[in-house]
């Protein structure tokens, strides 16, 4: 039995389109890591990459570029810190973020990170010995996402820096 060169030539084409799709999906790309276990190796240049995108948005002013680098939850909740000051979230206040960049945390050896689900967070030492400061990133199903950060001044050392980063990922998961 010959099949129509038609049929062919759209089944090929409709296998082509599904992968396409399915290449694109944010559900096509996993978490890449697993619960529990913080690979720095696998993890850092992602995070790493997500932080340099935020500090260059900050840099330049550009809400579009930080909304796109960053997760809603951590604009609502920058925005509403900037409203009990009377201000907003706009290019002005991306230019005084950049005054502090998030890149810069992530060029030293982490203390401690975890991963559960599509968060994690990492602890880097602050360079003044004032506990470390810890980034908590959410995977989108394409990249990372930067989703905030906070100083731990009680953050010493590497089992102190693995209570803060689980419980900086347990806290906003829920």
């Amino acid at each position: 039995m010959a099949i129509d060169r038609g049929v062919w030539i759209a089944a090929c084409l409709g296998t082509g389109a599904a992968a396409v799709v399915l290449a694109w999906s944010p559900g096509a790309w996993p978490v890449p890591a697993q619960d529990g276990r913080f690979d720095e190796a696998q993890l850092l240049p992602g995070l790493r990459a997500a932080a340099a995108a935020v500090d260059a948005a900050c840099a330049r002013g550009d809400a579009q570029a930080f909304a796109a680098a960053t997760t809603a939850s951590h604009r609502q909740s920058l925005d509403q810190r900037l409203q009990a000051v009377d201000l907003g979230l706009d290019a002005g206040a991306l230019k005084e973020l950049a005054a502090s960049p998030q890149v810069d945390w992530l060029a030293q050896a982490p203390l401690a990170g975890f991963v559960q689900g599509p968060r994690t967070a990492i602890a880097c030492p602050r360079p003044a010995g004032d506990g470390a400061q810890v980034l908590t990133f959410e995977w989108d199903g394409r990249r990372w996402l930067f989703d905030g950060s906070f100083q731990a001044l009680g953050v010493r050392d590497a089992e102190s820096a693995t209570a803060a980063v689980t419980d900086a990922v347990l806290q906003r998961g829920r």
